[in-house]
């Protein structure tokens, strides 16, 4: 497995990229297939909480993985000298589509097909690449990996986030401040002891590592900032590039899950009767990079072969 991470300017925003299997600049060789697999993370869209997902879904099919952050969840490092741009437009959900397109686009390269795989907001910004007809041509497959593709705000998680950041935001928002004041050994043991009490004993460095990055006053202000533009701009099914894109996608939801509930996708299949979609069992939760990221990469490697094989 060949492994690379760095940083690179996508779309005038410094953009932390993980690669398994070639870097995006690398000429792809012949032996690692036709295909290419990008993910798309959700919010917040910190590379590091889809380390173990994603390696062992490239140690299962041995096809490149990429995955780069959202605008504005991860900060570069000092000796980079890369700045944020101050324009708030490259930070919201619109944002966050037209730099993974850009990032597509500028790195993909055009004799490979493409499967997609969007895990909660995610899966939203994958059906908004496929509106692109350059990207729809080149995607072979899509995953939506619980998909907050509707009426956000609506949703059990929707509702308690909107109350919370309307009359805690700041408050929050100075408790990160100290918090980041403290050193990284400090902040790594009370994030483990605070996973300890909610009984998520088994949470790996990577996850812990995205954690410490999530705290930091600045990434968490523009994760807030996504999460109430998601809920005032997500609203009813986008039926339009559904209508033409549904043979694509292979559809995931959790048994229970605040942010896309069951009921979402029986609208899903009211709209679309034979859309492949499916309920997970029971040990999946919509954070399921913290419980078992391995399990899931083995259940989408399995559909991947059979989609591989037969195209």
């Amino acid at each position: 497995m060949t492994y690379r991470e760095g940083w690179i300017d996508v779309n005038q925003v410094p953009t932390r990229v993980q690669t398994w299997g070639g870097w995006i600049e690398d000429s792809l060789g012949e032996s690692s297939g036709s295909d290419i697999i990008i993910f798309i993370p959700g919010n917040p869209g910190i590379t590091s909480f889809y380390h173990n997902f994603l390696s062992s879904l490239h140690q299962e099919l041995g096809v490149p993985v990429w995955i780069a952050c959202h605008t504005g969840h991860e900060v570069p490092p000092k000796s980079s000298k890369l700045k944020f741009p101050q324009d708030p437009n490259l930070y919201d959900m619109s944002g966050q589509v037209a730099h993974k397109l850009s990032f597509i686009k500028s790195f993909a390269p055009a004799n490979r097909k493409l499967i997609l795989i969007g895990h909660s907001l995610g899966a939203k910004i994958v059906s908004e690449l496929l509106k692109d007809e350059q990207v729809a041509k080149n995607v072979k497959k899509c995953f939506l990996l619980m998909p907050t593709l509707e009426r956000i705000a609506q949703t059990p998680n929707g509702k308690f986030l909107s109350r919370l950041l309307a009359y805690f935001m700041s408050v929050i928002l100075f408790l990160a401040w100290v918090f980041s004041h403290f050193s990284h050994k400090c902040r790594v043991f009370l994030i483990s002891g605070w996973f300890y009490l909610t009984r998520q004993h088994n949470v790996d460095s990577h996850c812990m590592d995205a954690v410490c990055i999530l705290t930091l006053p600045s990434v968490l202000r523009r994760v807030f900032n996504l999460a109430l533009d998601e809920m005032e701009k997500i609203l009813e099914l986008d039926i339009e590039v559904l209508n033409s894109n549904w043979r694509k996608m292979h559809v995931y939801f959790a048994r229970k899950d605040g942010w896309a509930p069951l009921s979402y996708m029986d609208s899903l299949k009211q709209a679309f009767p034979d859309i492949n979609a499916k309920v997970l069992g029971e040990q999946f939760r919509h954070v399921f990079v913290l419980d078992n990221p391995e399990e899931m990469a083995d259940l989408l490697a399995s559909q991947m072969k059979t989609d591989i094989k037969s195209s």
